[in-house]
């Protein structure tokens, strides 16, 4: 009955949007890049102002911070190993690592964190106690794995390390960061936008999110074909959908035994983990023509073995962190 209910509250919903998008893209030419640049430079930004402003943060932050880079660093490190056992060439070794170290948590996982908590057993009514924890945690998580896709993930589809320069490059061009340090800002101004004009226009943006992200989602699906999967795509699903949430157990109980980390703060993180692969190395994969078949393959069994491991994550999240009004 619980998974039922994950499925029909948290899951389905987001699978109704989705098919929105596929089926919007068999009817229409949708431009996709128009979808992406709108969600990078303004919706995403303004999902991250928003989430962190509303955020009363409780000084954990920055162990999330280096909780997900542990996390991002055995699981680059433990796929290198299983992408040497199945004796993966070069191009395909690399690619085998960004699919499974690199989440698409920036999108689908804070569409995900907004249902879940948006809904009992977590909410009432019109109250939601959990939610903003939840969106602010999340909004951390997505800053450290959206920097860690687009510059190391790049880096790794077009099989060559990244730079110090190229890495500070990219944060001066991220819009996401520079909406989370103004968060901070204005929090710490005690600036109260809840009674300017900017307040319902943030509201809006949120609530598009969920429906822009998964929408763009949809229709990058349309395009891609998922075919048999090969034993390189089945070890890169283990290892992002099944070992990333047993590791960042692992990690969780680690830095439990010395720091207070919330319930909240323990779910999103576990959630964060069991995100499928980002889809943003599908784009990289083809512009830099580096095994791009082999990629959306991966990416695409992920996405769709991940309906079920994700509704799993979030059943065994309520199990392992239990929070309940």
């Amino acid at each position: 009955m619980i998974l039922f209910s994950i499925l029909w509250n948290d899951i389905l919903p987001l699978f109704v949007f989705i098919g929105a998008g596929w089926f919007l893209d068999s009817k229409f030419k949708i431009d996709i890049s128009t979808y992406s640049k709108l969600t990078i430079l303004v919706v995403l930004p303004c999902f991250i102002f928003y989430s962190l402003y509303g955020y009363r943060g409780s000084g954990m932050e920055m162990a999330a911070v280096a909780a997900a880079v542990l996390l991002l660093l055995v699981q680059f490190l433990l796929s290198g190993g299983l992408g040497r056992l199945l004796h993966l060439q070069k191009g395909k070794f690399d690619e085998f690592r960004a699919v499974s170290t690199f989440s698409y948590s920036g999108h689908i996982g804070a569409a995900l964190i907004m249902l879940i908590y948006s809904h009992p057993p977590f909410a009432e009514g019109n109250s939601h106690p959990y939610l903003a924890e939840a969106l602010g945690t999340m909004a951390v998580l997505m800053i450290v794995m959206n920097m860690a896709v687009n510059v190391f993930g790049a880096a790794l589809i077009r099989s060559r390390g990244a730079s110090v320069s190229e890495f500070f490059r990219y944060l001066l061009k991220m819009p996401a960061l520079y909406a989370a340090l103004l968060a901070v800002l204005v929090r710490a101004a005690d600036i109260p936008l809840e009674h300017t004009f900017l307040w319902p226009v943030l509201q809006h943006f949120n609530g598009a999110f969920i429906v822009l992200i998964t929408v763009t989602i949809g229709i990058e699906l349309h395009r891609s074909r998922l075919q048999k999967p090969g034993a390189a795509q089945l070890a890169s699903g283990l290892m992002k959908l099944i070992a990333a949430p047993f590791l960042d157990w692992c990690i969780l109980l680690l830095f439990s035994s010395f720091m207070d980390m919330s319930p909240v703060m323990k779910q999103v993180f576990f959630l964060y983990a069991a995100i499928p692969s980002s889809m943003a190395l599908i784009i990289y994969s083809v512009e830099y023509d580096n095994h791009p078949d082999f990629v959306t393959q991966s990416v695409l069994f992920n996405t769709v073995v991940g309906a079920f491991t994700v509704t799993a994550a979030i059943y065994l999240s309520r199990v392992l962190f239990p929070l309940g009004l």
